[in-house]
């Protein structure tokens, strides 16, 4: 970031725990994968982005090891770094080992220095609330929480940065991923997103995995108070160009009093996680 032309880059990244793309694998700690994980760092550093928010990364001790998914990208890359998760569990091998535990959140990776962090969790929809409302085309429609498959709930939590800006000033940058199934809770939780920042001053991004197109029910509440990255620089809500994974367009950048003038997905990523990158240019206002 120049102070000249106070121009901004940030990007968000969904890095999938460095397994790679595919089924997600049972015993998936089994795969986080060292060289996948230095490949995602190279696709970072050639980003060039000021500050990166990151999602499902993982913090695991398995076996007496320590596998940091963010501490590594960010000595690599050259970032100072914060995580934020909310979800812990026990890692247990194919025999019933206990073999170490873990963590699964989200991260931000930042160029300007950080002052001050805050990992916010997100709300769950109750147990008698059903995943889907019955008939919608999905496995589980009509099925309540309390009677759906475990892998069903997931804590889900949003990491805030406040960053200090060159010559003064505040930027309040949030890293997220909204539930992978259940649509109302989504939108629980982009409500939820948007009251932890409405009160934030100054320039505000909200990055993440919403696992929801743009133009979705449950992303109304910040369509209407937040500014669309993609939109901003002329890429329009059904547009191919904003498909992030496979072609599903559902990681977004959202903004307040930042002026995007450029936005895309980094392609050139390829297989590196099963999302691609989005990468935008701004300048705050």
């Amino acid at each position: 970031m120049t102070e000249a032309t106070a121009t901004l880059r940030v990007a968000t990244f969904n890095v999938r725990a460095a397994i790679g793309p595919g089924p997600f694998p049972s015993l998936w700690w089994q795969h986080v994968d060292g060289a996948r994980l230095g490949r995602i760092g190279e696709v970072i550093r050639a980003m060039d982005a000021d500050l990166v928010a990151l999602q499902e990364v993982a913090l695991l001790s398995l076996d007496g090891e320590t596998l940091d998914n963010v501490g590594q990208l960010a000595r690599q890359a050259g970032y100072d770094a914060r995580f934020g998760a909310t979800r812990h569990f026990p890692l247990c091998e194919a025999d019933g080992r206990l073999s170490g535990a873990g963590l699964f959140g989200n991260a931000i990776l930042s160029r300007l220095p950080i002052r001050a962090a805050r990992t916010i969790g997100l709300p769950s929809a109750p147990d008698s609330a059903m995943v889907e409302p019955a008939g919608a085309d999905d496995a589980l429609a009509g099925v309540p929480y309390a009677d759906a498959p475990p892998w069903v709930r997931e804590p889900r939590c949003l990491l805030r940065c406040d960053l200090a800006l060159p010559g003064g000033g505040t930027l309040v940058a949030a890293s997220t991923h909204l539930s992978h199934i259940g649509s109302a809770e989504r939108r629980m939780q982009a409500e939820a997103a948007h009251a932890a920042l409405s009160v934030a001053p100054g320039p505000t991004l909200l990055a993440g995995d919403f696992n929801a197109a743009i133009d979705a029910d449950e992303l109304t509440p910040l369509r209407h108070d937040w500014d669309d990255a993609f939109e901003a620089a002329g890429v329009p809500a059904a547009d191919p160009r904003r498909r992030s994974c496979g072609r599903d367009a559902i990681d977004q950048l959202f903004t307040r009093g930042l002026e995007t003038t450029d936005c895309r997905v980094v392609t050139e990523a390829a297989d590196a996680s099963d999302h691609w990158p989005v990468l935008a240019t701004m300048r705050i206002q």
